[in-house]
C-alpha cells in the first residue's frame, strides 16, 4: 500500500497550509492515454490535491493541469530526452527510458539536476519503484512510492544517498504553480 499525501503534509506543514479548498479534477484516463500508461495512485492523490509545486526552490514536483492532461503527459515524456542520451552513452546505470520495457518515467526533480523516475514494467503502477538519479551519478531505488520517498527525504526518515543532506537544506518554503 502506497503512502498517502498526509505523510508528506506532516513533513511539510507549509504544503498543507497551501492546499486548495477543492480537489483538482484531472482526467486520469486522458492522461494515461496520452502517456501510454497509468500512473501510481499516490501520485494521482497528490495531483488531485496540489498543482505543480516547488519546495525550497529546490524540489520540483509536477502534476497534470486539469483540461491540459495530454500536454502535461507530453511534457513528462519530453523530460526523458536526457535519460535517452545517457542510456545511449551507457551512462544510465543500465536503465532505459520509458516506453521501453521496464523503462524509467520522469516523476520529479531538483534544481540541481537530481531526477526521480518511476521504473515501469509491472502491470500495477502502484508496485513501481522510484529510481533516483543524482547529479553525482548515484542511482538507487525506493520501493514505497514517490509520495513516501518525498516525505521521508524531507523528514529525514529516508537517507538522502547522493542528495544534499539535509535534503532541503533547511528551506521548506512551498510555492504552488
Amino acid at each position: 500500500m502506497l503512502s498517502g499525501i498526509g505523510d508528506l503534509e506532516r513533513a511539510l506543514p507549509e504544503l498543507r497550509a497551501q492546499r486548495p479548498d477543492q480537489a483538482r479534477e484531472i482526467d486520469w484516463s486522458e492522461y494515461a492515454r496520452a502517456l501510454g500508461t497509468d500512473v501510481p495512485s499516490d501520485y494521482k492523490e497528490l495531483g488531485e490535491a496540489y498543482p505543480t509545486f516547488s519546495v525550497g526552490g529546490f524540489l520540483i514536483v509536477g502534476t497534470p493541469r486539469p483540461g491540459r492532461e495530454a500536454a502535461s503527459a507530453a511534457a513528462r515524456l519530453d523530460a526523458l530526452d536526457a535519460l535517452e542520451d545517457l542510456a545511449e552513452a551507457d551512462m544510465a546505470n543500465g536503465y532505459v527510458p520509458y516506453p521501453r520495457p521496464g523503462g524509467l518515467l520522469h516523476c520529479a526533480e531538483t534544481s540541481s539536476g537530481d531526477i526521480f523516475y518511476w521504473r515501469t514494467g509491472d502491470s500495477d503502477p502502484d508496485s513501481w519503484p522510484v529510481v533516483v538519479s543524482t547529479r553525482n551519478d548515484d542511482w538507487w531505488e525506493y520501493d514505497k512510492g514517490l509520495v513516501s520517498l518525498l516525505a521521508g527525504l524531507v523528514s529525514g526518515d529516508v537517507p538522502p544517498w547522493g542528495l544534499p543532506d539535509p535534503f532541503l537544506g533547511g528551506d521548506s518554503t512551498v510555492r504552488l504553480s
